[in-house]
């Protein structure tokens, strides 16, 4: 019968089928049994009893196997087990309400969908599991197997901002991740590089903790900083530099004398963006109406509108705007930007920051004092 398992010595008694439910009665019959414990094999049976697992779906209907389970007498004298119940590893754990292929399938929708999406799925699919049961179907699954890793990165990372941090290792060679370490400690990531010998190169930021931990776990092996950290840090430096030296550049920028003659584009006929004269250009407003023309003309012969954006050498998208619009589309203009609320102040800001008033918040009270109504940020960014 189909709906039974592949197990060798399991006999079918006994069908019940209604509406929602396939209810089938096994009874094991192999014999001799190996005791668990001291694995001797014996036919002595001691007694019986009836334990019942759910098994994948048949036609809409939930599956129940109630199982004749046998118990045994072990013959060795010396086994502290000296009556046990017969195994069925290939059907059903031990103190498992589910079948082992059943289970498989439960665990596979916990990992693709988590617990309260693939609760709901398997609902649908005539199965039963709660989010929490999946959830910790996930958490006793076996970690995966990887080789010897040669090349790693170290990084931490936040479980609670600010509080709380732990590390991740990666294998750079294969681009997984394949471990994950408690905290970020020296003393912890030197315990799994001496479990993990044969780390030839590790990757890591400047973090002291880390730099002590690959010293003293993987001491042969050549430490390098990643490309991000020596980014962020040179940024860092180049930040410090300039705020070191910010009065500096400030007198540079008040002195004429000492700034390079930077040419300044000239407004447009149509005034406001330096750009609108480009994008209003008589030229340039005749080439897209004669394209706009052209589209209208092709969609009139019919053609489809991949193969008018294809003649005419636009994306598709830009197509069907045209063809949706009511006449030929016109560039809109730029909006223009609202006048920021520091700027009445600007003057007298720049004028105390001359005067070596470096503190945005006496700054921003000064001004609020003669009736400044914005935000502390918008000082800070224009004093910036």
């Amino acid at each position: 019968m189909t709906l039974l398992p592949k197990v060798p010595g399991l006999k079918l008694e006994d069908t019940f089928i209604d509406a929602d439910t396939v209810s089938l009665t096994l009874v094991s019959t192999a014999l001799p049994v190996a005791c668990p414990v001291c694995g001797h094999r014996t036919a002595r049976l001691h007694s019986h009893y009836g334990r019942t697992v759910a098994d994948l779906p048949w036609s809409g209907r939930r599956v129940r196997f109630s199982l004749d389970v046998r118990k045994f007498r072990c013959p060795e004298e010396g086994c502290p087990r000296r009556i046990f119940t017969e195994r069925l590893p290939d059907l059903v754990e031990s103190y498992a309400r589910k079948t082992v292929r059943l289970h498989e399938v439960l665990e596979l929708v916990g990992f693709a969908l988590g617990g309260e999406a693939g609760s709901r799925l398997i609902r649908r699919l005539g199965m039963a599991a709660s989010p929490s049961t999946l959830l910790h179907y996930i958490g006793r699954a076996a970690t995966a197997s990887y080789p010897n890793p040669h090349i790693i990165g170290v990084d931490d990372f936040s479980l609670r901002r600010g509080q709380t941090y732990a590390t991740i290792i990666v294998d750079l060679e294969r681009h997984e991740p394949i471990e994950l370490l408690p905290d970020r400690e020296a003393e912890t990531l030197a315990d799994w590089l001496r479990a993990n010998p044969g780390i030839e190169i590790i990757a890591r930021d400047r973090y002291r903790p880390y730099i002590e931990g690959a010293s003293a776990g993987a001491p042969e092996a050549v430490q390098v900083a990643d490309r991000f950290h020596i980014l962020k840090n040179l940024y860092n430096a180049v930040e410090r530099a300039v705020e070191r030296h910010r009065h500096a550049l400030r007198e540079s920028e008040e002195d004429p004398a000492r700034q390079e003659e930077i040419p300044v584009p000239e407004p447009s006929r149509e005034g406001g963006h330096p750009g609108w004269g480009h994008r209003s250009d008589p030229g340039q407003r005749d080439k897209r109406l004669k394209l706009y023309e052209r589209v209208v003309e092709l969609r009139e012969r019919g053609l489809y509108v991949e193969d008018i954006a294809g003649q005419v050498g636009l994306s598709q998208g830009t197509v069907v705007r045209w063809l949706n619009a009511d006449g030929f589309p016109e560039r809109k203009r730029p909006k223009k930007k609202k006048p920021s609320p520091v700027a009445p102040y600007a003057e007298y800001l720049e004028r105390r920051w001359r005067e070596r008033c470096i503190n945005m918040s006496r700054l921003w009270r000064e001004i609020k004092e003669m009736g400044y109504e914005g935000s502390y940020d918008a000082v800070a960014d224009h004093l910036r």
